[in-house]
């Protein structure tokens, strides 16, 4: 039978008129369900050309404002409320996100999040990676976008071991040799001189199996180094491609999705070098809002993969929506 639009609303009419017609049943009493209160496990798969890329949520931090060099409290409240969040800037939730890429011949992992000494909302990144479908002794090479303590906690274990047992140890030269430096303990604060431990106690395992990059472009087929200094001497991006699709792991370029993008002159205590890192950020979102390059980020809204657009004398990020095939 063929349902047009008056036998649509003559059938609507009857079931009114049965429904006005039919005894009041007395309500059903249903049991309250428990809430589940836990969120979904932190992980996501898309796709780069033939390259799959599984984002592993470690969990999060909150960005204190005190954090933020340049920060304006009014403008900071403005930018959130225009951008639907919460003007609460006491409370400004920052992922820590890492990255699986399964490049079809290499399994490779990008940033591994933290150790548990920065609190209980984050370092499930091993977790997330198992509910992924991931053992960590399957994976071929780990590379660092840097090697700060949010990136770099998951390479041990609390004894020291390291949990990628095969994996090569990838680092931009310039990074390793500014973390292994004796010297540079005296350019940190007391406060953050556990940076440097934690660099250092992290990287040492895998000294044996370490790649020290120096020079742009590919060191992994379909992986391409890309140098964004500033944040730290050796802050990188890495560059997947395949097949005419491209997406750039950009690191730490933004650490706040909503205040960064909107003010791009904002930078951070951690950053090495502020007015390089402010630098960078100008002329890397220049470039991929322009050539409308895909990006993902480490702090980006988890699972961090979106698009830049040009705003004004500012930016916005574009969230790419769910990718429902593989």
């Amino acid at each position: 039978m063929t349902l047009s639009r008056r036998s649509f609303l003559s059938a609507s009419a009857a079931i009114a008129g049965a429904s006005a017609i039919a005894p009041a049943l007395p309500p059903v009493a249903h049991a309250a369900a428990p809430k589940v209160g836990t969120q979904t496990p932190g992980f996501y798969r898309f796709t780069v050309g033939d390259i799959e890329v599984t984002a592993i949520l470690d969990g999060y931090l909150n960005l204190a404002p005190a954090a933020v060099i340049g920060f304006d409290q009014k403008i900071a409240e403005k930018t959130l409320e225009q951008d639907f969040r919460s003007p609460d800037t006491k409370n400004m939730p920052v992922p820590v996100n890492g990255y699986l890429i399964n490049t079809g011949e290499k399994l490779v992992v990008v940033d591994t999040g933290t150790v548990d000494v920065m609190g209980p909302t984050l370092s499930h990144f091993h977790k997330n990676l198992r509910l992924a479908g991931y053992d960590a002794a399957d994976v071929d090479a780990v590379v660092l976008t840097h090697l700060h303590v949010d990136h770099v906690g998951g390479l041990t274990s609390k004894s020291g071991e390291k949990l990628f047992p095969n994996a090569e140890f990838i680092v931009h030269e310039a990074e390793y040799t500014f973390w292994n430096d004796e010297g540079i303990r005296s350019r940190f604060s007391k406060d953050l001189m556990h940076f440097v431990d934690i660099a250092q106690n992290t990287s040492k395992p895998y000294e044996n199996n370490k790649t020290l990059i120096s020079k742009e472009g590919e060191f992994i087929k379909g992986l391409d180094a890309v140098f964004l200094p500033g944040h730290t001497p050796g802050h990188m991006g890495i560059r997947v491609h395949s097949n005419n699709e491209e997406v750039l792991i950009w690191g730490d370029i933004v650490h706040s999705t909503a205040l960064q993008l909107a003010n791009p002159d904002w930078t951070v205590v951690f950053d090495t070098d502020q007015e390089m890192a402010r630098q960078t950020r100008h002329r890397l979102l220049d470039r991929v809002a322009a050539d409308r390059t895909a990006v993902v980020g480490i702090h980006l809204d988890f699972p961090g993969l979106g698009h830049i657009r040009r705003a004004g004398n500012a930016f916005a990020f574009h969230q790419t929506g769910w990718q429902y095939q593989l």
